[in-house]
């Protein structure tokens, strides 16, 4: 029994991987520049943004370049994760019947490869601290628990969304709505103080939001946010990857004759 559960979590662990380099590989596969792109779309997105509102929240804001990258860099990785997992069971229809695997693996791969994305986003993000000679704390080596927090509340969202996506192909069109809705209520580009306080306060309720500060305030400022900041973006984390797993579990027997 023993070596069977070896063997499974072996062959488990080999399509993870391979689901991994398929996904990545496929980001670029018909881009020229190829995987330059995981650099040059934040980086030129920032030197835009600096343009347009840097001299606007400059005194708000003391370094908005990083104060922005740290923003879309968190941003695209749970937008891209989200909507790559919601996608995973369709773009894998042809091979789902043909491999006793749990169904879950073709959402954790999908996210695991955006991971990759983002840790390379992150590459860009200091080097613009370099540049602006943003000072380095050590304080912002614990910017690893948002990251972490984030990629559960992303596993947990995709799990849900790759099995609604596969009875309601509508919600992939919905989804692209909210994340846009999103972005704009996350503060990526403008500080939330500039926000009145009535709606400051359910903005503050966005874990995305919260996960986001979190980081900002350990790199930017060298603080570490509040107990109570991490419990309840890891509740959401915890709460969401609960409620994906037993979605999954219920529904994934009848993915295969839906898709």
């Amino acid at each position: 029994m023993a070596l069977d559960m070896f063997k499974r979590g072996t062959s488990e662990y080999f399509l993870l991987k391979q689901l991994v380099k398929k996904n990545f590989s496929a980001k670029y596969k018909d881009s020229v520049l190829g995987i330059l792109w995981s650099f040059l779309n934040p980086l030129l997105t920032m030197i835009a943004l600096t343009v347009i509102f840097g001299a606007l929240f400059h005194r708000s804001i003391e370094n908005y370049p990083v104060f922005f990258l740290i923003g879309r860099c968190m941003y695209d990785y749970f937008s891209h994760g989200t909507k790559i997992a919601m996608n995973s069971l369709k773009s894998n229809k042809g091979i789902l019947d043909r491999i006793k695997v749990p169904k879950y693996i073709f959402a954790v791969g999908g996210v695991a490869s955006e991971f990759i994305n983002y840790l390379i986003t992150l590459i860009i993000l200091v080097a613009v601290m370099l540049v602006t000679q943003a000072p380095f704390y050590a304080v912002s080596l614990l910017s690893i628990v948002p990251m972490i927090i984030l990629t559960g509340i992303i596993i947990g969202s995709g799990l849900i969304l790759a099995i609604g996506a596969s009875y309601f192909t509508d919600i992939k069109y919905l989804y692209n709505v909210f994340v846009m809705i999103l972005m704009y209520a996350s503060a990526i580009f403008y500080p939330i103080d500039i926000v009145p306080m009535p709606f400051r306060q359910y903005m503050e309720l966005n874990p995305i939001y919260a996960c986001i500060a979190q980081m900002r305030s350990m790199v930017l400022t060298g603080t570490i946010p509040p107990l109570t900041s991490f419990l309840y973006t890891a509740a959401w984390a915890i709460g969401l990857i609960i409620v994906g797993t037993l979605i999954f579990k219920k529904y994934q027997k009848k993915i295969i004759r839906q898709l």
